[in-house]
C-alpha cells in the first residue's frame, strides 16, 4: 500500500536507517552477495528471508547494511557449494563480501569495519561469524574456501535468525534500535510498547504514549501528540496534530487537528 500524500514531504532525511548515500571510489571496488537461505527449520515458509521485520524483509535488513556498494543476491540452501553460485556474480570489484539473508541486525558501521579491516590487512579470504571476505581476483581462481581463523567484529550483528522464535527475538532488537534512533532525534517515547516500522518519519518534538503502532513510510510531523493506542499507516500527519485512539490508513491530517478519541480515518485528506 502506498502513502497518498508521499510526493509531497521529504521522506528521507529522518527515516531509520540512515538514507542512501553516493557511491565513493572505495565503495565500487565492493561487491556484496547476499546468500537467500531457504532454511528448512522454518516450517511452512519457503522463503523464511522475506519474513517481515519492523517494515522490512530479512534479507532487505542486511541489503540497507551494504547501502553505498553493488549489492547481488543469489538463492541456496545449506549445503550449497558457495563458490559455485558466487563465481557468475562476480565482476571487477577489488573485494567481495559473501553475506547472508538470516543477520537482519547487521549495521553499515559494522560492514565497513569489515572491510576496511580486511583490505588495510592484505587478505585473500578472511571468514566471518556468518559470511566471508574474500579479494575477487584470489576467489575466481580458487577450487575451495581454504579454512581461516574466524575475525570478531561486532557480534550482536552477527546474530543469526534460525527459526521463527529467533527471529522473534532479533525483531525486538529491531524494534528498540529505531526506538533508539527516534529518541536520540528529538521524538518522547513515554514507553517501550510502541511499535515503528523502518520507514517512518518523525520529526522532532513530537510526543508519543504507550500502545501506538506506526507502520509503512508514514511521516508524523513536528509537535505532534500521539496520545494511547493509535493505529497509523502510510499516513501524513502535519504539524501540531493531536491524535487520540484512532485509526489512520493512507490519509492525511492537517495541521493543528485533534483526531479521535475512537475516529478511523482512510484513504481520507481531512
Amino acid at each position: 500500500m502506498e502513502t497518498l500524500f508521499e510526493e509531497d514531504i521529504e521522506i528521507e532525511k529522518s527515516s531509520f536507517p540512515l538514507p542512501e548515500r553516493k557511491l565513493s571510489d572505495g565503495d565500487k571496488d565492493v561487491l556484496v552477495i547476499i546468500m537467500l537461505e531457504k532454511n528448512p527449520a522454518f516450517k511452512g515458509f519457503i522463503k523464511p528471508y522475506e519474513l517481515t521485520m519492523c517494515g522490512k524483509k530479512m534479507w532487505e535488513w542486511v541489503a540497507l547494511a551494504a547501502d553505498g556498494y553493488e549489492v547481488k543476491t543469489t538463492a541456496c540452501t545449506c549445503e550449497s557449494n558457495i563458490l559455485s553460485l558466487i563465481k557468475p556474480l562476480l565482476g571487477e570489484h577489488k573485494t567481495t563480501v559473501v553475506l547472508y539473508c538470516d543477520t537482519p541486525l547487521l549495521q553499515k558501521s559494522t560492514l565497513r569495519e569489515i572491510v576496511s579491516f580486511f583490505n588495510a590487512k592484505c587478505m585473500n579470504a578472511m571468514k566471518l561469524t556468518r559470511g566471508y571476505v574474500f579479494d575477487t581476483e584470489y576467489i575466481k581462481n580458487a577450487t575451495n574456501i581454504v579454512s581461516t581463523q574466524t575475525q570478531y567484529f561486532n557480534e550482536e550483528d552477527f546474530i543469526t535468525v534460525y527459526d521463527l522464535k529467533q527471529l522473534n527475538f532479533v525483531n525486538d532488537i529491531l524494534r528498540m534500535r529505531i526506538l533508539d534512533f527516534h529518541l536520540h532525534n528529538g521524538v518522547f517515547i513515554e514507553s517501550n510498547n510502541v511499535f515503528i516500522d523502518a520507514d517512518v518519519v518523525i520529526e522532532s518534538g513530537v510526543k508519543i504514549f504507550g500502545n501506538n503502532i506506526i507502520k509503512g513510510k508514514s511521516f508524523i510531523g513536528k509537535n505532534c501528540v500521539l496520545e494511547g493506542g493509535n493505529y497509523i499507516e502510510n499516513s501524513i500527519i502535519s504539524d501540531g496534530c493531536r491524535l487520540v485512539q484512532s485509526h489512520v490508513v493512507s490519509s492525511r491530517i492537517s495541521e493543528n487537528m485533534i483526531v479521535g478519541p475512537f475516529e478511523k480515518v482512510i484513504k481520507k485528506s481531512i
